[in-house]
């Protein structure tokens, strides 16, 4: 066994050690300090998670493939996109495969050309048709 081998084992073992050590002479006040602290974060980190459907977006890039239709590719890249806070950009297919057509309201022109630039990148996109409102005076 090498040096580094023995070393990470022991560091290993001893974290165990301490841990099963420490949970052996704790009384059960303690331990429902820790339940309750355990608690609280949980609810803390539920909280500060967005929801479900912002979510399950960028987690869903992460699958292998393009396993995503187009339309939805599209539509993670704009919302979890920094640049492109407070749109509201719905993205539908054409009957042509690759189209894909952008609709709804953007803050600014700067995001009105980011949202078409990010389709333009997502793979399988060959066109893009542009039907984003801008309010005035932005």
């Amino acid at each position: 066994m090498s040096l580094k081998r023995f070393l990470r084992f022991l560091s290993v073992s001893l974290f165990l050690f301490i841990l099963v050590g420490t949970l052996a002479l704790s009384r059960a006040e303690d331990l429902n300090i820790l339940l309750k602290a355990g608690r609280k974060a949980k609810e803390q980190v539920g909280n500060a998670l967005p929801d479900g459907q912002k979510l399950a977006g960028p987690l869903a890039a992460f699958r292998a493939g393009d396993a995503l239709p187009v339309e939805e590719r599209v539509r993670v890249r704009i919302q979890t996109d920094k640049g492109m806070t407070g749109s509201e950009v719905a993205v539908a297919t054409t009957d042509k495969a690759g189209e894909v057509r952008l609709r709804g309201v953007v803050q600014t022109t700067g995001q009105k050309q980011r949202a078409v630039e990010l389709a333009n990148l997502t793979n399988g996109v060959e066109k893009v048709f542009e039907e984003l409102a801008v309010p005035e005076g932005k």
